[in-house]
């Protein structure tokens, strides 16, 4: 499984991050490989934005990013926001018994 985590800090209008945003996760979750996507609004800051995406593999992410859908999309949605992204591994993990 590989696990991408990206920070955004809105600088434009935050309705339209989530619009552009919403249309990339659309085409991503529509490539091979995509298991999850969330993204989060800070509750003290609402400028920020946490993405998590999960991936079978690192190899089917990449390939996503290469396409036009992707490409697209992230032209327009930096006019909007800064982006902090990058890769983790998970270290730890619980879940309730049944989720």
């Amino acid at each position: 499984m590989f696990h991408f985590i990206n920070r955004f800090t809105v600088t434009g209008d935050p309705a339209e991050f989530e619009r552009i945003l919403g249309e990339i996760n659309a085409y991503m979750s529509a490539q091979p490989g995509f298991r999850r996507h969330r993204l989060y609004r800070s509750a003290k800051d609402p400028n920020v934005y946490v993405e998590t995406a999960e991936w079978e593999s690192a190899e089917l992410h990449q390939r996503a990013l290469r396409g036009e859908g992707f490409r697209n999309g992230v032209q327009k949605v930096m006019t909007h926001a800064t982006a902090e992204p990058a890769p983790f591994t998970v270290v730890r993990e619980n879940s309730v018994a049944g989720l």
